[in-house]
């Protein structure tokens, strides 16, 4: 399987770029298969993230699916320019860290 992902990476043809689809939904990213072409959009799945842990700080007693559902509530709730001011504002209170030991996962 990570052999065939790697062949599929050495083809190149990735871009970055804002998806948003006809009726206002966010991608996170798209494969176009007639020219072999897959862009994504790293500002949702930041903006997403962000918006998730911000519900586990807000609600710590709030289960996993809860969370997740509540994220995706969210995130169907910002428009383009919402997404991009959420973008921006992480970008500038943001601060690097040495890896972390993360807690064990329980999804």
């Amino acid at each position: 399987m990570l052999a065939m992902l790697e062949a599929e990476f050495a083809k190149g043809r990735i871009y970055e770029a804002t998806l948003i689809t006809d009726d206002g939904e966010h991608l996170l990213g798209m494969c176009d298969l007639e020219k072999g072409a897959i862009t994504i959009d790293p500002k949702v799945a930041i903006v997403s993230t962000l918006l998730h842990e911000l519900i586990h700080r807000a609600h710590p007693n709030w289960s996993e699916a809860r969370v997740r559902r509540a994220e995706k509530k969210a995130l169907s709730l910002l428009s383009q320019k919402d997404l991009l001011t959420w973008y921006r504002r992480y970008k500038r209170a943001v601060r690097k860290r040495r890896t972390q030991d993360a807690i064990e996962y329980e999804g």
